[in-house]
């Protein structure tokens, strides 16, 4: 709805009463600040000038995120590891149990992929 003509006919429709249901965000908020980069990224000619506004946006959700959207969490996702990489979790070694890339346990991330090795590392060079 937003950049719509219902957007603006819908300000002084109670936020839950509106289709669909949405609040406008704090004008001088993160979200705000999100929307005005996005739109100046959608516009914008220069490939490095979008690729700063991106960054831009990286750094509020870095400094005032992490924000998400969305109905379903904590799906599945495939980790693939070749069978010669060693120390890679498994799906047991998990703290979810399988579940991975969740905002509250980045995993596998957390599991210290620095450490992972080749079990036969001339092969992989």
């Amino acid at each position: 709805m937003r950049g719509t003509p219902e957007e603006k006919s819908q300000k002084d429709v109670d936020p839950f009463e509106r289709p669909p249901p949405r609040m406008e965000p704090d004008p001088d908020g993160p979200i705000a600040a999100l929307w005005k980069l996005y739109d100046q990224g959608k516009v914008e000619p220069d490939a490095i000038r979008r690729r700063q506004l991106a960054w831009d946006m990286v750094k509020i959700h870095v400094e005032a995120g992490p924000f998400f959207m969305g109905t379903v969490s904590n799906t599945p996702q495939l980790v693939l590891a070749h069978k010669d990489l060693r120390n890679v979790p498994r799906r047991e070694n998990l703290a979810l149990g399988g579940f991975v890339n969740p905002w509250q346990h980045p995993s596998p991330a957390v599991y210290d992929p620095e450490a992972y090795f080749w079990a036969n590392p001339d092969e992989h060079t």
